[in-house]
């Protein structure tokens, strides 16, 4: 009993003392709300603090009940400590309800607030912040309460409107100005990730995973399988046969590259295999005849033994699809031959159109039954086989891009060793990119080595290759690039020897060469030069002022020429009228085309010995020193 009784009296001083506080938190509170806020921290945190402090102080003196019961002897249950503790929160929130309800309703929904507080936000927008001092003058005491600013100041908060004190002003401006600044690379940054056209790419090649040796073999061994399976269904369209023959006949005449056509791999020696293939082609031209036989037998008014008529088409279908095998046709030929297969699918779909629109066309009639003959299908079944063939292309097409896409990060390594030499690296990776799927045209997985020790020679040749072809202005062939690198390479080794640069005599006797062609190779690697190339600092002169113009002529020679042409014309004047006109037409003083004696003659309707003398007297008065003075500076002048 005695133990129970002190149980109760600390649970009452508990209480008692947590009431106290309680009261206490709600005096501190309502002080602090009368009064203006000014902070942001002042507003919210002032109340938080003072309900954590409470509601630890409840939690310590209900602990410290707790021992008080134990030193008297008597258990706490947990259950009753939990009990009363909600009890404590409970009352705790009736108290805060009725306040809520005491307190006066919230009035800045009034239209003269709602004007103020329009004002207050265009004033934020113009100056970016607002001052305590900007709102008190704008929100009188004597039109708003307390609690009303608080919200108000909620509200602009809210709307990410920036409140300070009046003596922050040039700190939150200074502030501002350095952070836009730092703010502006970035942005600079972000736009020139976007621009850049090579990180993109990266990015997004870096999004593809490696592949181990075992998914390069599953890779493989797909595309294998998709590509037989195209040719399988090749041959099941007689038009095919036709289009072999023809490439066949090509390559015996020459008309046709067989590197182009031919898969080297599959064959022994070309020798043999040019020997064989006449043979080949008249197999394959007989077994085509015997198939459009029993096709047109099949399709015919009516077909007897139908059953046996098919089987003996697809046996003759697969003699053609082992004879296609013997070929060795390269997958790009193939290919063709798969574009030739939907140009008569289109062809096809036309005919069928127009006798749905007219039935009775005979004329397209006669057309669908020719191209049916023609395939070896009704329009049906070839629209059938012609939809699996489609099908396994793009699974080949689809396993070799998932090769190409695995293996973009060879190319970037590859073509980072080539830059600086006339082409842009976006250039290079384009040209690499071109020989890596070359490489997953050849590659043979079967011989056990992995795929990116087979595709860097390709890649490699592949970036050569197109710096050889495209780099330089004036186009120089590979095996001359292949030559001025080895000197090049030569040229600097000397350079790093003898510390100046070497003769050709040197390079020739180091490289094994004659000086005349090592000459002729250096004059060969010089690069050209834009005339249009600013010299010096300044874009007002090019390299092209500096060049003379042989075919332009002399200033002073010009200026010259001008003063002897009116000194002689001073001259001429003091000779006759007839004298003068001879030598003007005799020297083309005035046409610059000088005439013969005859042709002077039969202008004036005299002899030619006639102009000859008249000539003769007056040069001799040219020749008299009061003249002859006027023109002794014009001697000296070229070309004269």
């Amino acid at each position: 009993m005695a133990a129970k009784k002190a149980a109760k009296k600390a649970a009452k001083k508990a209480a008692t003392k947590t009431t106290a506080k309680k009261t206490a938190t709600k005096k501190t509170a309502a002080k602090k709300v009368a009064k203006k806020t000014t902070a942001k921290k002042a507003a919210k945190k002032a109340p938080k603090k003072t309900t954590k402090a409470t509601k630890a102080e409840e939690v310590a003196k209900e602990e410290a009940a707790t021992p008080k019961a134990e030193d008297a002897g008597t258990e706490a249950k947990p259950k009753k400590q939990l009990s009363k503790l909600e009890a404590l929160l409970e009352a705790e929130a009736a108290e805060k309800a009725k306040r809520a309800k005491k307190a006066p309703k919230n009035r800045i929904d009034t239209p003269e607030i709602q004007e103020k507080v329009r004002e207050l936000i265009k004033l934020a927008k113009e100056q970016d912040y607002l001052t305590y001092d900007d709102i008190n003058e704008i929100l009188p005491n004597d039109l708003v309460e307390p609690a009303d600013v608080e919200a108000i100041l909620e509200r602009l908060r809210s709307m990410e409107f920036d409140i300070i004190d009046a003596s922050e002003v040039d700190r939150y401006q200074d502030r501002k100005r350095d952070s836009s600044s730092d703010d502006e690379p970035k942005s600079e940054q972000k736009l020139d990730i976007l621009d850049d056209p090579v990180r993109m790419y990266l990015k997004q090649m870096g999004q593809v995973p490696l592949l181990t040796r075992e998914q390069e073999v599953e890779i493989s061994k797909r595309i294998e399988d998709a590509e037989l399976t195209v040719q399988k269904y090749l041959h099941r369209f007689g038009f095919v046969a036709e289009s072999y023959l023809e490439l066949a006949d090509k390559l015996m005449k020459g008309k046709e590259r067989f590197d182009r056509v031919i898969l080297d791999k599959k064959i022994e020696s070309r020798e043999r295999y040019m020997k064989t293939l006449p043979k080949l082609c008249d197999q394959l031209r007989q077994c085509h005849e015997d198939t459009d036989k029993v096709f047109r037998k099949l399709h015919a008014k009516n077909p007897r033994s139908v059953n046996k008529l098919e089987e003996e088409l697809e046996k003759q279908l697969t003699s053609i699809a082992r004879l296609y095998q013997r070929f060795y046709y390269k997958q790009k030929v193939v290919e063709d031959f798969c574009e030739e297969v939907e140009e008569y699918q289109k062809k096809f779909w036309k005919y069928q159109r127009k006798l749905q629109t007219n039935p009775d066309d005979k004329e397209f009639e006669t057309k669908l039954r020719e191209t049916q003959q023609l395939s070896w299908h009704t329009a049906e079944g070839f629209a059938d086989n012609n939809k699996d063939l489609r099908h396994w292309m793009k699974m080949a097409y689809k396993a070799k891009t998932e090769m190409v896409e695995a293996n973009l990060r060879l190319v970037i390594s590859i073509a980072k060793k080539y830059t600086n030499r006339g082409l842009s690296f976006l250039d290079l990776i384009q040209e690499g990119n071109m020989g890596l799927m070359k490489a997953v045209e050849k590659f043979e997985y079967r011989r056990g080595y992995k795929f990116s020790t087979y595709a860097t020679w390709w890649i490699r040749q592949a970036i050569t290759r197109s710096i050889a072809d495209q780099a330089r202005t004036i186009r120089i062939p590979v095996h001359m690039i292949e030559t001025i690198n080895k000197l090049m390479r030569v040229q600097k080794q000397l350079v790093q020897e003898y510390g100046r640069e070497p003769t050709p005599d040197e390079i020739a006797e180091e490289i094994h060469l004659p000086v005349e062609r090592v000459r002729a190779v250096l004059k060969m690697a010089q690069q050209p030069i834009s005339l249009q190339a600013p010299v010096g600092d300044s874009d007002d002169t090019s390299f092209g002022d500096f060049i003379e113009d042989k075919a332009a002529e002399n200033p002073m020679e010009e200026a010259g020429f001008a003063m002897l042409k009116e000194k002689i014309v001073d001259v001429l004047d003091t000779l006759t009228e007839r004298e003068r006109e001879v030598l003007e037409q005799r020297f083309g003083l005035k046409d610059g085309y000088s005439r013969t004696l005859e042709e002077v003659g039969r202008q004036f309707q005299v002899t030619r010995e006639r102009i000859r003398q008249i000539e003769a007297k007056a040069l001799r008065k040219m020749r008299h020193p009061t003249r002859i003075r006027k023109l002794e500076g014009f001697i000296e002048l070229p070309n004269m």
